[in-house]
């Protein structure tokens, strides 16, 4: 994908929570597999958002929704979940979990009016490999 400095660049304008897994290499790893759910928003020449659906023909998940602070409050948010919601309901997902890090209150909110809701008998554990 000739777009992955850019997608690097969003979620750093976006101020998404930097991970381990954010270089070239990592997004282009991810594009591998499931290439039609890493689904991009342009404003012209500029990418404006962006969120990577997740199938693995069990669960379905999404993860990185960001759109650039200048493009916020236009819809683009809703318009990629829904772009993903309708691929992941195509290729047979029941169910999709989100990712969404304590304290952010915007994406909680956004999530919530989304139609999702917090899983109260899950939680997430990680391991860093690296």
């Amino acid at each position: 994908m000739k777009d992955i400095d850019a997608v690097l660049d969003l979620w750093k304008r976006a101020g998404a929570a930097p991970s381990v897994t954010d270089d070239g290499e990592g997004v282009r790893r991810r594009l591998k597999r499931d290439r039609q759910l890493f689904v991009l928003a342009w404003a012209g020449a500029r990418l404006a958002g962006s969120l990577i659906g997740g199938w693995d023909g069990w669960r379905a998940s999404m993860a990185r929704l960001a759109v650039d602070p200048a493009y916020r409050r236009h819809g683009i948010a809703k318009r990629l979940v829904a772009a993903v919601e309708a691929q992941l309901r195509q290729m047979g997902a029941k169910r999709i979990g989100c990712i969404v890090l304590e304290g952010n209150e915007g994406g909680t909110a956004f999530w919530r009016a989304a139609g999702y809701w917090r899983d109260a008998q899950t939680r997430r554990y990680v391991k860093d490999l690296s």
